[in-house]
């Protein structure tokens, strides 16, 4: 069993495991167990939970698939953050996740990955939704594409989803030949927000919830994850194969926009730079006095690479890197370890620098958050709680470029 999986099933959580849950998941793969006794855990809890412990440590051949794919979901969401998305989207849809009895007695608390298992098992819905909160916290390098104007709204319509659900079906098809394709829809303040889940189906059973949904066992096998700003006109994919990120990014265009090549521009991920960092020299240094949150950022990696001609060829090419890490001021280090180094169109260029910013949100806890900034496509950071902070701390700062949408570019001329 993978490694995250085997510490979900661990001893202390297979000792203090609601049984009937636990039964109930169990119950989905009957049919498949080898060398438990599923009626221990109705009869006797002592020795059904020392048998969950000797089947857990046991071959993984006994082990369903659908039983560990299943396990693998409940792992993911089974966290601390997880529990907040589970209450969260709980409370968005109404729905109590605990039963009042249950939380009523005394011995009962919030673990989170009971909560994950109960609403695997009785919330579908709930689950999902924070499984897909759970991959957009992950999401730390996408790609990020410039759309060809600003303003352009999605339509958001069943016949607009359905369509960009099995499109993007098609695309994970291709690559892994499963036929599971889940989506879900998300809006965060003026962003629309797309996790697509594929996978392959290993059982179903049934499950109805509201009359609408059903349970099915499934291995994940990738979550692509996009994220859409229309005032910005901006795409952000993740959770993919950089080769599918455009494939992803057309798909968006053409269906939800309808504005097929809208994210295709030579130009559209031509996003950062790192010339005012170049111009100002080894001395640059970031200014936050505009955000008084921000109380320090450290340059702390910086990568430089000598650029030559290709004789033969006249382009472009790299011919050496050398790269500088130091907790106080890499770029600095960097200037005062390597004195030739002067940066040019066609001699040293900065090829990419890593920063850490510390942020003391007033009333929050603070926090440290480290970004790698490497041009033309690529900011790379935990965007969870902060994008919005960082991505006005690189325009500030000059390390954006600025794109005049194309129809205030047609109107100047």
């Amino acid at each position: 069993m993978a490694k995250n999986l085997k510490k979900f099933v661990n001893p202390r959580f297979l000792k203090t495991v609601d049984l009937s849950l636990l039964r109930r998941l169990f119950d989905r793969h009957s049919g498949q167990l080898q060398g438990l006794d599923l009626g221990l855990l109705d009869r006797d809890p002592d020795r059904a939970r020392q048998a969950l412990l000797d089947f857990f440590a046991g071959p993984e051949q006994n082990y369903p698939r659908g039983l560990v794919a299943d396990l693998h979901r409940i792992a993911e969401v089974g966290t601390r953050t997880g529990m907040n998305m589970l209450m969260e989207r709980a409370r968005a849809m109404s729905i109590v996740l605990v039963p009042a009895q249950d939380a009523a007695a005394a011995e009962y608390r919030i673990d989170p990955k009971q909560l994950a298992l109960r609403a695997f098992l009785d919330h579908p819905a709930v689950f999902n939704a924070a499984s897909d909160l759970v991959a957009l916290m992950r999401l730390t390098s996408p790609a990020e594409f410039a759309g060809l104007d600003e303003g352009v709204e999605p339509r958001l319509d069943e016949e607009t989803r359905k369509a960009f659900e099995q499109a993007a079906a098609r695309l994970f098809e291709a690559d892994l030949h499963g036929n599971y394709c889940r989506v879900g829809w998300y809006e965060d303040d003026d962003e629309i927000k797309v996790v697509v889940t594929h996978g392959t189906p290993i059982t179903t059973v049934p499950v109805v919830e509201g009359g609408e949904e059903r349970i099915i066992s499934f291995t994940t096998t990738e979550q692509a994850v996009l994220s859409y700003s229309a005032a910005a006109g901006r795409l952000k994919v993740g959770g993919v194969s950089k080769a599918r990120c455009a494939d992803f990014a057309e798909a968006f265009a053409a269906i939800m926009l309808e504005r097929p090549k809208f994210f295709a521009a030579p130009d559209a991920q031509n996003l950062y730079t790192l010339a005012p960092v170049e111009t100002a020299g080894f001395g640059f240094t970031f200014d936050h006095a505009f955000d008084p949150t921000i109380r320090r950022i450290q340059i702390v990696e910086a990568q430089a690479n000598r650029i030559t001609i290709d004789p033969r060829s006249g382009e472009k090419r790299r011919s050496w890197s050398l790269t500088m890490h130091d907790s106080s001021n890499a770029l600095f280090r960097l200037g005062s370890e390597a004195r030739r180094i002067v940066f040019s169109k066609d001699g040293y260029r900065l090829n990419h620098i890593v920063f850490r910013v510390q942020i003391e949100p007033e009333g929050e806890r603070p926090a440290r958050l480290t970004v790698k900034l490497k041009p033309p496509g690529s900011a790379m950071f935990k965007r969870e709680r902060f994008e919005g902070q960082i991505m006005t701390l690189l325009r500030r700062n000059g390390l954006c470029r600025e794109r005049e949408p194309r129809n205030l570019a047609v109107a100047a001329q």
